[in-house]
């Protein structure tokens, strides 16, 4: 009881060691004699013990206690395995065939090329880059190259198979190397040959934005032929009948609901895209005017989204979702302009009219040669109404000109400018607008009010 705080710590921590130390003598003191049939019976229970938590039911809920050691003894190379791996390649393999793939792959293509620049070059005129030689032998060397690569996983699968390695017993990476890579190798060529071709069949076609076009359709077959690359790989791996994808497409049916919820804008922006992509709205390059009243040109059409550039040079980024909602007009596709004008007359320049209408149009006829006059569209210079102040002319022209670029501008002006001298000619004075003063008076003095002629009241009264 009068053992401090410090002592009885002491005390309880000394006492369970003091317990174990003691043990071992104590079981020997008090343990019966070896020779006694129950020291015989209580040394079989123990070794039984001992058996059975050694077994490998007992370890088989353990990770890594005991597998790393075993698993590294596998690239242990002795004399013996060495020598193993030596007769399996032999075996299997000829040196004869690397050798021939290794000169078509790397040697053969310079030999063929040096035979032809020295003795054939003169007579066919054409340089070796341009012949069909040099693109049939490049493609028999790129498959041979690629034989090589396959030839070298062989030898590692069967190294690795002569050593025990699971992995490489269970699968043959020589045939998934050459399935793999001749697939994509394939892929990639027949892009190459099917850019090429819509370069050819593009530039032989009629209308505008070549190369916009020549984008979309060259976006589009790269798509099918990377869907087409994918499922042949699949079919040859056999990936359709593995359990592990089949696992994952049940992963897939059951998150299906949470991933469409999670991902909705973005597959609509995609939806949106993938629609854009397969029709001829509107390729790069083009200038639109979208229905809210946005216009620009697309300098990129993505997956998700296009930039238009505005006529202020900024750069705008717009979903694919709210596009495809939109009406477009395709504004570079128009080979016909308009130019509208309506004209303020003063009253007593109402006499001159008719004359000025005839002369209107015919100045606007000689300054603009691409007025359209045959009947096929609206070439109009009228009397529309009489206004408070002044008597309305609406002057309506069509053109050959596309609405887009410099050349629409230059033909605008060159109309408006025929418009003047037309007036000067006749001596006819445009009307001012009268409701112009009002509004500035208003913006100033606050609430007014104008008699029937225009003229403001400070004092908010009318005549």
């Amino acid at each position: 009881a009068g053992l401090n705080h410090t002592m009885t710590k002491r005390v309880l921590l000394g006492l369970p060691l003091a317990l174990l130390c003691a043990y071992p003598a104590a079981v020997d003191a008090f343990a019966p004699p070896k020779s006694s049939a129950l020291h015989v019976a209580l040394t079989a229970d123990r070794r039984q013990d001992v058996a059975l938590f050694a077994s490998p039911a007992a370890t088989s809920n353990v990770v890594l206690a005991g597998k790393i050691a075993p698993a590294l003894s596998k690239f242990a190379l002795n004399s013996k395995m060495m020598s193993k791996i030596g007769a399996a390649l032999k075996k299997q393999t000829n040196i004869v065939d690397l050798m021939f793939i290794a000169l078509v792959g790397w040697a053969s293509q310079p030999v063929v090329r040096f035979v032809y620049e020295k003795f054939f070059e003169k007579w066919r005129k054409k340089d070796w880059d341009d012949t069909y030689m040099h693109h049939t032998w490049k493609v028999i060397s790129e498959a041979a190259r690629i034989a090589s690569i396959v030839y070298a996983i062989d030898c590692l699968d069967i190294i690795l198979t002569e050593m025990g390695i699971k992995l490489a017993i269970t699968y043959n990476f020589g045939s998934i190397t050459a399935s793999v890579a001749y697939t994509v190798w394939a892929a990639k060529k027949v892009a190459k040959w099917k850019q090429m071709y819509l370069k050819r069949a593009i530039r032989k076609s009629e209308g505008g934005n070549k190369q916009g076009r020549f984008f979309l359709f060259n976006r589009f077959g790269d798509v099918i032929i990377s869907i087409v690359a994918i499922l042949a790989i699949s079919d040859k791996l056999h990936l359709s009948k593995s359990v592990a994808f089949g696992r994952f497409f049940a992963l897939g049916s059951v998150g299906t609901l949470a991933l469409s919820l999670a991902a909705k804008g973005i597959a609509e922006q995609f939806v949106g895209g993938l629609a854009l992509s397969t029709t001829d709205k509107f390729f790069e390059g083009d200038m639109i005017l979208l229905g809210d009243g946005t216009s620009g040109k697309v300098i990129r059409l993505g997956w998700m989204s296009i930039d238009l550039r505005k006529s202020d040079e900024t750069i705008m980024r717009i979903p694919n979702s709210q596009i495809s909602n939109q009406r477009i007009t395709n504004l570079s596709r128009a080979r016909l302009s308009q130019v509208t004008q309506t004209l303020r007359v003063k009253y007593t320049d109402a006499e001159k009219i008719p004359n000025l209408l005839t002369d209107i149009k015919g100045q606007v006829q000689q300054d603009c040669p691409k007025l359209i006059t045959d009947g096929s569209r609206p070439c109009r210079v009228h009397f529309k109404e009489f206004r408070d102040d002044h008597i309305e002319i609406g002057v309506d022209f069509r053109f050959r000109v596309p609405v887009v670029g410099d050349g629409y501008h230059q033909n605008k002006e060159a109309c408006n400018v025929a418009i003047a001298k037309a007036m000067n000619k006749n001596k006819v004075q445009f009307a001012l607008p009268t409701a112009f003063n009002y509004e500035l008076m208003l913006n100033d003095y606050g609430h007014l009010e104008r008699d029937e002629y225009g003229d403001p009241k400070m004092d908010g009264t009318t005549n």
